[in-house]
C-alpha cells in the first residue's frame, strides 16, 4: 500500500499558517508529499524546500485571477497537486490543518483495513477549531460535529469541488459527481485558522479568495471577543500536535475566558447552532443529517463531557 501526502499553499508566512507544521504532521504517515506552492512573495516556497525532504514534491502553480467563483481556485488547486499522487490513498491536509501524532497509527490502520474494500472510498476526520489562541476551541457546529473527507482513494474519478472543503467522485470519469463512501475514523482534525495574529487575520480577511472581504475591512485583538459569543467558546484541556509545540511558545495573544466585554448577546442563528450542538453532543450527529459524504457504519461515539 502506497499513501501520498497532499496540501496546497499560497502566501502561507504572510497568513499566519503553520503549513509548514502541517507539513510536518503527515510526512510520518506518507510515502510520497505533493505541495502546490502558488505565486507567494513572502518566501513560502523557500520554507517548503527547507523542510528538505526526499519525499516531497513542490508542484508551482499560479492562482489565476479569472476563476470564479474566486474560492473554486482552492478546489482547483488542490485537483493540480491531485493529479501528481500516486498513492493507493490520499491524506489531505490545508495549510491550517493538521493531524496529531498519536492519531497516524490508526489513520493507516484504517486505510489498510480498506485498502481493497470498494464499499469504503474515504475516511472522516472531525474538525476541531481552536479560537484565538490555542487554550480556547469552538464548540458548536460547523467548528465542531462537522466532518470532512481527509484520506480517500484518488482513483475513482474524485476531484476537490467548491472550495476544496470536500471531495466528490466521478463515477467513469463522467458529469455528475456524488459523495464519497466514508466511514468515521474516529479523529480529530487540528484546525488553527482562527487563532491568528491580527495582521495575518487582516491579510486573510482582505486576500484569502474565499473571504475578500475588502482592503477596509478591521480586526484587533479585541475583535475574538465580538466576532463569536462566549456561550460558543470552551477552555481545551487536551495537548496539541508535538510539531506545534515552537509556534505555540511564540504565541503572544492569550484570550481571557472571562473577559467581561466578550460578547454574550446571541443571535438567533448562533441560538440555533447552541442548541443544534447540545443535540449533537447528546446524541450524536444524525446520520440523515447533510454532509458531503456517505456514512459507511456509524458514527464512532467520543467523550464530550468538556465541550458541554
Amino acid at each position: 500500500m502506497k499513501i501520498s501526502g497532499l496540501t496546497f499553499i499560497r502566501n502561507g508566512i504572510s497568513l499566519g499558517y503553520p503549513f509548514i507544521e502541517a507539513i510536518r504532521s503527515i510526512l510520518p504517515v506518507v510515502d510520497e508529499l505533493v505541495v502546490v506552492v502558488g505565486d507567494s512573495d513572502d518566501g513560502t516556497r523557500e520554507a517548503v524546500e527547507a523542510i528538505n525532504d526526499a519525499r516531497i514534491r513542490i508542484i508551482d502553480s499560479v492562482w489565476h485571477p479569472g476563476i470564479r467563483p474566486k474560492a473554486s481556485v482552492l478546489a482547483q488547486q488542490t485537483n493540480l497537486g491531485l493529479m501528481h499522487c500516486t498513492g493507493d490513498w490520499v491524506v489531505y491536509v490545508q495549510g491550517n490543518e493538521l493531524f496529531h501524532q498519536r492519531d497516524l497509527p490508526r489513520l493507516r490502520e484504517l486505510m489498510e483495513i480498506h485498502v481493497d474494500n470498494d464499499e469504503v472510498e474515504g475516511l472522516l476526520i472531525e474538525r476541531l477549531v481552536f479560537y484565538g489562541d490555542y487554550r480556547n476551541f469552538v464548540r458548536v457546529y460547523p467548528d465542531r460535529h462537522k466532518y470532512v473527507v481527509r484520506a480517500f482513494k484518488p482513483w475513482r474519478g474524485v476531484y476537490a469541488i467548491t472550495s476544496a472543503m470536500t471531495f466528490a467522485a466521478f463515477d467513469s470519469w463522467g458529469l455528475h459527481g456524488r459523495s464519497l463512501r466514508c466511514v468515521d475514523s474516529g479523529i480529530d482534525m487540528f484546525r488553527y485558522g482562527k487563532i491568528l495574529s491580527p495582521e495575518a487575520m487582516r491579510y486573510k480577511l482582505r486576500h484569502a479568495p474565499h473571504k475578500l472581504k475588502g482592503d477596509e475591512v478591521q480586526f484587533e485583538a479585541d475583535s475574538y471577543y465580538n466576532w463569536l459569543p462566549r456561550q460558543h467558546v470552551r477552555p481545551y484541556a487536551g495537548d496539541h500536535p508535538a510539531v506545534m509545540a515552537e509556534r505555540i511558545a511564540a504565541h503572544g495573544l492569550q484570550l481571557d475566558i472571562g473577559h467581561p466585554g466578550w460578547r454574550n448577546v446571541l443571535t438567533r442563528k448562533e441560538r440555533m447552532r447552541l442548541v443544534e450542538s447540545a443535540w449533537y453532543r447528546r446524541f450524536g450527529l444524525p446520520r440523515m443529517r447533510p454532509g458531503r459524504y456517505k456514512l459507511v457504519g456509524d458514527f464512532v461515539r467520543k467523550d464530550r463531557s468538556a465541550e458541554a
